[in-house]
Parts: structure tokens; C-alpha cells; sequence
């Protein structure tokens, strides 16, 4: 391990091409908390605070900047360079890997507390202990700074009590029974270290002695607390008083393979108290096994991990973990039984056999047992003891049912509040106060998922340089998000796909055709290339592959599963994607004909069965999926469907008063019919739009787009819209009629319009004029539509009128 540059653990130095003294308070006070904050913001006011207190004086500021350039000249002259940085109203000091004892420190207790083996957690705990040359920055006047003592100094006695455990694991208790009765004279509250002294004790054949230990515990309990001590404690004393605590023939101690709680761990506190408490409790009907269950990436190993931590107490005979993803039940199994006691040679070769023993051996003891990545019930069976006492931790991504005995418990994925928590304990509170509606953005971009947030999280705080604007501009993009997110972020959103069928495969990547939102099982039906009833059967995999979320009678994929789906889509062979884009498209036809109560259309329909509900009202529930096909059939060239769509949003839209729906949908498939030179479509395209505007008292824009559907009629050929006119027109006397008049009516020429009619009138005979021109050109024998305007065919045919925007009719606006 290489010499590291600062330390902190004792005296405070720093080391480069030569030492650096810092003997000034005020310089000591900055550098410590610039490298307790390594590589993180620390701000003006913190510093502040931290050297004066509330009342800093006046020249306060300027005082830090002459600490700050002192310190940034010593670093220099020491060859460890630019160290020192002012970011916004802080200051900032970098760090590489390795180069803070305190870093090192951590990272060979994560190192201790994943390791399998209790001779590697041994090795690393003593080599992370080794780094400690006395009290953390010792001498160091201030109050911010002693809280940090404090607590790295509270971190050391945790590794402290870790480390025991395994040498007590490894069969050491005479070498650290000395250690251990000095640990719990300096600690004598802290239960784990009397525990450990009694348990060693105990195996050193010292029973008296033990139970002394716990005689003189309780009664500095009682006295300074009125308390007991612990369940662990007095189920220990209790054990050694009936002779039931014999050390195992391997001399092994109770094993503690739990991995290191979570620095950064943050929410969930009701879900981890009632796991705490399922765990825990040994009344009648109590749950043998609790399931945690949710999709990939939302958490699950780390809430798991620290709800294990906070009930360990209650199992004084050992906490055990694997990751059944990684290794084989009956390997899991022999590692078990090996950590509580039993020789290699008695460990039988089969599974069957390894589960008879692991269940006799705990009988009679409290153990925990924490299984993750369970890919079903199935798979921990052989670890379900019927042990009193005795309780089995489990996580699956797979969907499980409450059966007797088993307790169920469903983990989300966080909310926004949460997820800014998280994102503050990971890149620091200052960073995301100053940026509170970017970190809220980024944790809506990465969907709320745990693992997501803090892949971001880590890429921000692995560059201080970045903003969390910056990184939420990097994630914007939907093409590559998940890529940038990384690896781990994708395994864990694409968790169980490979374990669904190859149907299943394809239906989901299919589904990123639909909109993001809940969308009716039948969308699934039209998109599957098979039979409903096998649709049926590769959504529900989905489902259960927590692939798929079920939103009532409705499903929904999640963001990040979505932007997966659509990768996996632009794989699939361009005719697959164009079927099934067009299975979709004839369904959503298919379900607007059944609404509307007839067809009118000549794409084709793809058959679906679906549950309507109140058909008045089905548009709104429908509407953003319906206006999204019509806009992925513009997308992708299809004309037809797309035109006809935009008609059936027509007549849904309008009769619901949606008429922002109408106009949209019908301009999206104007664009692409146009092109394509379909006559017909561009002519009920045009004649809808122009009864829309009818109906939104535009009468010039309606009679342009009325012409222009006439003219489009003409040309298809064989299409008479004389009817079509009428109904327009209709709308015309009708919007004529609705236009308020005068409340007085002052004596005037006979027709002239009144006074309060003087601005609206003109326009309703302008757009009449031109929709009766527009209306006699309808006639398929050129006789005139009546005797009373017989006249108007006297009239030279007149020109389409051209298309203006709706700006260049001011009167209009």
C-alpha cells in the first residue's frame, strides 16, 4: 500500500518532495476540512463558521483567502502542485486515489466487509486499522472539526467490533480476548464489544469469568440507564448458563457475512422499519421468510443489506449472505455450513444432503439468513429452516404472492424528493442546493432508480468541475441515455429479459411503438406476431419479468425500460418494425370504427378485443395514444393509415369539443398525403379542417381549405361533394345564427346588419359568397344547387383560393 500524501488520522500532515508544516490555526482548520471534503465543495461560510464561529469578524473573508494562498504556496514548494481551487463561493481540494488515509481507510473496510472468507475480512480490517496513528486530527481548535472527529472516530470502532468478529470466526478468541476486555473498559455501553468478550471468554473455557462479564454489564445498565442490556446479551447469558454455547468442533464463531452498509444510504425508513420489525418478530403466525421484490435497479440489495444490519442484533448466532445469481444453491449451502462450524468432510456432496444438515444445525439457534437475486421461491426452498427463531431474507426481482408464512414486501423506486436526497449524499448538499431544479430533473431522467441516480451521481462527483445542468443536458437525449448512464445501469433495467421466452423478446421490444404512458392490453395483441392468446401469454412474462408495469386494468413500461425497448426495436428487421407499426395503426381503426358505430375507410383493420368502457368518454382516456399513431404513421410513410386516423381523431375530437386534437392530427397527415398524391385523403383532410374552422368562426381559412377540398375531389375523380358542402355550409348558418345582436335595433335600411353585428356580419357574407362559388362548382352536371342561386353559374369558374396562413387574415384573428 503505498505511503499516503495526507493523512488525517492522527497528527495532521501532509507529505510531498518534502513535509509540509501547517502550524497556524487557521491554516490547520481550512486544510482539514478541505480534505475531510476531498474533492467536494467546501463553502465560504462552513469555513467561516468553522474558524470563528456566528460572529466572523469584518475581514473574515479576506483572512480565508490569505489561509487558502498560504496553503496553495506550501503544497506547491512541496511538488504536489495546484491543488486548491475556488469553485463558485467555495473551495475545493483535489485528490487522487489513495493519496487521503482516511480514503485508504475506507476503502479497505468495504474491502473487509465484502470479502467471503473471514481471513480476507481479517486482513483487510487489521491492514485499514494499521493506518491510525492516534485521534483523528489531533490538537485541530473547532468545533466543525471536532464533529468530524467524532464520527471517523465512531467509524473506527465499528471496523473495530467487525474485525473481532471474524477473528472470533477464525477460531482466534485467546489472541483477542486481552484486546477485547481493554475495548470494553474505554466502551463499556457498547453491547457488541461485552458480546464478544463473553463469547471469547466462554471458548477460552473461562464460563465464570463470562458471566461476570455480563453480571457487571447489567448493572452499569440498570444503574446509569434503568435499562436491560440487549436480546443478543441476555440470550447469550442465558445460552452459557444452560451449557448450550459450546464452541463448535472447528472452533468457528458466529458468523457475520453481511455486506458493508451503504456511506450514502437514504430513504425508505417506513419499509425498513416494517422489515425490521416482520424480521424480528417471534409471535404466533410471525413470517418464516419475507420477500423483497421490485425491479431492477430500484434498490433492493441496499435496502435488504441495511435492514439485515438493524435486526442483526436479534441473531446472536450469525447473520449469513449470498447472491444466488452467482453461485449454485448447494455451493451456498457448503459455504453455510462451513461458517457455522461444520468440517469439510461432514459437509455432504448433494443438495438434498447439504439442506438436511443446514436445517439440523440450526435448530436451536437465532440466525439470519440473507439470500439476494433469488430468481424465484423455488430457488430458496432448500435454505428454509423451521428453526425457531430462525429467518430467511430474500430479493427477487420476480413477482411474488403472499403465501402462509412468507411475508411480501414491494420496493419502488424513489420518488422526487428522494432521489434528491440521494443525489445530495453522493455529490454533497451544497451542489445540489445550488442547482435544486436540475438535481430534480436528473432524477426524473433517470427514472427514479436507485442505481440510475447514483451512476450519475458518481459521474458528477467524479468531475467537480461539472454542473448538474451539464449533466442533465448529457442525459436529455433519449438515443443513448441508458449508454451513458453505463453498464450496470443497463443490466439492471434489462434484469430478467433474457430469462422470458424469445416472444416475449419481441413483444417488448415492440412495445416502444406505444406512447410513453398506460396503454390497453390489446396494444400488446396488435403489436405480437401471434395469436391473442399468445400475446396474452408473452405479456404477462413480461410482466412477471418486472419488464412491464401494471397500472390497474392498464400496463406501462417505465422510462429507462422504455429507451432499452426502443433500442432493442431499432434492431428488429425494418419489415418486422413496418408490420407490426401497421397491426397497430389497423387496430386503433378498428377500435374508432366500433366507437363511431361504423366503418369508413379502406386501410386495413386488425381485429382486437378490447373493453370499451363508456364509449362517450373513451376518446379521452384513448386520445394520447391515438394522436401518437398518427403521428408514427406520418413518421413512417403511411399515408393511408395515417389520413384515416386523423378523420376518426376528427370525429372523436370534435364531438368532445377537442379541437386542438382535431387541428393537429389533421395538419400531420396533410403533410404526408400531399406528398404521396393522394387526391381523396387530401380532399376529406381538407374538408374536415374546413369545418373546423367553421366551427372556430374562421371563415376565410374554412373556405380556402373548401376550395382546395373540391379541387382535390375533382382530380380524385368519381366524388361528389355536394352533400359535404351542405354540411359545411350548414355549420355556416348556424355560426351566423349564434352572433349576438344589437340590443337596440335603430331604424335603417332592411338587411343592413346592426349596430352591434357591424364587425361580424361582412365577414359571415364574405365567407358565404365564397362557400356558395365553392359550392355550385360541386355539381357533377353543372346545374346550379338552386333556382334561388341559379345565378351564381353565370359566374365564371373561380380559381382555387389559395392557402393563406391564419395571421394574414387580421380581421380574423
Amino acid at each position: 500500500m503505498p505511503d499516503p500524501g495526507f493523512r488525517v488520522l492522527g497528527l495532521l500532515q501532509v507529505r510531498g518532495s518534502e513535509p509540509v508544516v501547517v502550524t497556524a490555526r487557521r491554516q490547520q482548520v481550512v486544510l482539514a476540512l478541505l480534505l475531510l471534503n476531498g474533492n467536494r465543495v467546501v463553502p465560504l461560510e462552513v469555513l467561516l463558521d468553522a474558524l470563528w464561529g456566528p460572529e466572523p469578524p469584518a475581514t473574515a473573508r479576506a483572512q480565508v483567502q490569505t489561509c487558502v494562498s498560504a496553503l496553495r504556496r506550501a503544497l506547491a514548494k512541496a511538488g504536489l502542485g495546484e491543488r486548491i481551487s475556488a469553485r463558485g463561493s467555495g473551495y475545493c481540494l483535489d485528490l487522487a486515489p489513495g493519496e487521503l488515509d482516511l480514503h485508504e481507510f475506507e476503502a479497505l473496510v468495504a474491502r473487509g466487509r465484502a470479502a467471503r472468507r473471514p481471513e480476507e475480512a481479517r486482513a483487510a480490517f487489521r491492514e485499514a486499522l494499521a493506518l491510525w496513528r492516534g485521534e483523528p486530527l489531533t490538537g485541530i481548535d473547532s468545533g466543525v472539526v471536532r464533529a468530524h472527529q467524532v464520527r471517523i472516530a465512531e467509524r473506527r470502532v465499528e471496523v473495530l467490533e467487525d474485525c473481532l468478529d471474524a477473528e472470533l470466526e477464525l477460531g482466534l478468541h485467546r489472541e483477542v480476548v486481552g484486546e477485547i476486555s481493554v475495548l470494553t473498559e474505554e466502551y463499556p455501553l457498547r453491547e457488541r464489544f461485552v458480546l464478544q468478550l463473553m463469547t471469547a471468554l466462554h471458548r477460552c473455557g473461562r464460563r465464570v469469568e463470562a458471566l461476570a462479564a455480563y453480571r457487571a454489564v447489567r448493572r452499569r445498565f440498570v444503574d446509569e440507564l434503568g435499562l436491560e442490556p440487549g436480546v443478543a446479551l441476555r440470550e447469550l447469558h442465558q445460552d452459557i448458563l444452560a451449557g448450550s454455547s459450546d464452541t463448535p468442533a472447528s472452533g468457528r464463531a458466529v458468523p457475520r457475512m453481511l455486506p458493508a452498509r451503504l456511506p450514502y444510504f437514504t430513504g425508505h425508513e417506513r419499509l425498513l422499519a416494517a422489515l425490521r420489525r416482520g424480521l424480528t418478530d417471534d409471535g404466533p403466525g410471525a413470517a418464516v421468510v419475507t420477500v423483497l421484490t421490485g425491479r431492477g435497479g430500484a434498490g433492493k440489495s441496499a435496502v435488504a443489506a441495511e435492514a439485515a444490519h438493524r435486526a442483526a442484533p436479534a441473531f446472536p448466532d450469525g447473520v449469513l449472505y449470498a447472491r444466488l445469481a452467482d453461485e449454485d444453491a448447494a455451493d451456498v449451502l457448503a459455504r453455510f455450513l462451513h461458517a457455522l462450524g461444520v468440517p469439510a468432510a461432514g459437509i455432504p456432496d448433494d443438495l438434498d444432503g447439504r439442506a438436511a444438515l443446514y436445517r439440523s444445525v440450526l435448530a436451536g439457534r437465532r440466525v439470519l439468513t440473507v439470500l439476494e437475486d433469488a430468481a424465484s421461491l423455488a430457488r430458496v426452498t432448500p435454505f428454509v429452516a423451521d428453526a425457531r427463531g430462525c429467518r430467511l431474507l430474500v430479493t427477487t426481482c420476480a413477482r411474488v404472492p403472499a403465501l402462509p408464512g412468507v411475508a411480501v414486501a414491494e420496493l419502488d423506486v424513489l420518488d422526487g424528493a428522494e432521489g434528491v436526497e440521494l443525489l445530495s449524499a453522493l455529490v454533497g448538499e451544497d451542489r445540489v442546493t445550488a442547482e435544486l431544479s436540475d438535481a430534480v430533473e436528473l432524477v426524473e431522467l433517470c427514472g427514479g432508480l436507485p442505481v440510475a441516480v447514483t451512476a450519475a451521481a458518481t459521474h458528477v462527483a467524479a468531475r467537480p468541475g461539472r454542473t448538474l445542468a451539464q449533466a442533465v443536458a448529457r442525459l436529455r437525449a433519449e438515443g443513448d441515455r441508458i449508454g451513458r448512464l453505463g453498464a450496470g445501469v443497463r443490466a439492471a433495467v434489462g434484469r430478467g429479459l433474457a430469462d422470458v421466452p424469445a416472444p416475449a423478446r419481441d413483444l417488448f421490444a415492440r412495445l416502444a411503438l406505444l406512447p410513453a404512458g398506460s396503454w390497453a392490453g390489446w396494444a400488446a395483441t396488435a403489436l405480437a406476431d401471434a395469436g391473442p392468446a399468445e400475446a396474452a401469454d408473452a405479456l404477462e412474462s413480461l410482466v412477471d419479468a418486472r419488464l412491464v408495469d401494471v397500472a390497474g386494468a392498464r400496463y406501462r413500461l417505465p422510462s429507462l425500460t422504455r429507451l432499452l425497448a426502443l433500442e432493442m426495436l431499432a434492431a428488429q428487421p425494418l419489415d418486422a418494425r413496418s408490420a407490426a407499426s401497421r397491426r397497430l395503426f389497423g387496430a386503433w381503426l378498428h377500435l374508432t370504427d366500433e366507437v363511431r358505430g361504423a366503418e369508413a375507410g379502406r386501410a386495413p383493420r386488425t381485429p382486437v378485443v378490447a373493453d370499451l368502457g363508456d364509449r362517450g368518454t373513451w376518446y379521452d382516456r384513448e386520445s394520447a395514444g391515438l394522436l401518437a399513431a398518427v403521428r408514427q404513421a406520418a413518421d413512417a410513410g403511411e399515408p393511408g393509415y395515417c389520413a384515416e386516423l386523423a378523420l376518426a381523431v376528427a370525429d372523436l375530437a370534435g364531438a368532445r369539443g377537442r379541437h386542438a386534437d382535431w387541428r393537429e392530427s389533421g395538419e400531420t397527415a396533410l403533410r404526408v398525403v400531399v406528398p404521396a398524391g393522394d387526391r381523396r385523403a387530401e380532399a376529406a383532410l381538407e374538408r374536415s379542417l374546413g369545418e373546423l374552422a367553421v366551427r372556430e368562426s374562421r371563415f376565410a381559412d374554412a373556405a380556402g381549405r373548401i376550395t382546395r377540398a373540391l379541387t382535390a375531389g375533382e382530380q380524385a375523380g368519381g366524388v361528389s361533394w355536394d352533400e359535404l358542402v351542405r354540411q359545411v355550409l350548414a355549420g355556416v348558418d348556424r355560426a351566423r345564427a349564434a352572433m349576438p345582436a344589437s340590443p337596440v335595433s335603430p331604424v335603417g335600411v332592411p338587411g343592413e346588419p346592426a349596430a352591434g353585428n357591424r364587425t361580424a356580419s361582412p365577414r359571415i357574407a364574405l365567407g358565404r359568397n365564397q362557400f356558395e362559388l365553392a359550392a355550385d362548382r360541386a355539381q357533377p352536371d353543372g346545374a346550379p344547387r338552386s333556382v334561388a342561386r341559379a345565378g351564381h353559374r353565370r359566374l365564371p369558374r373561380p380559381r382555387p383560393i389559395s392557402w393563406r396562413r391564419e395571421s394574414e387574415y387580421p380581421e380574423e384573428a
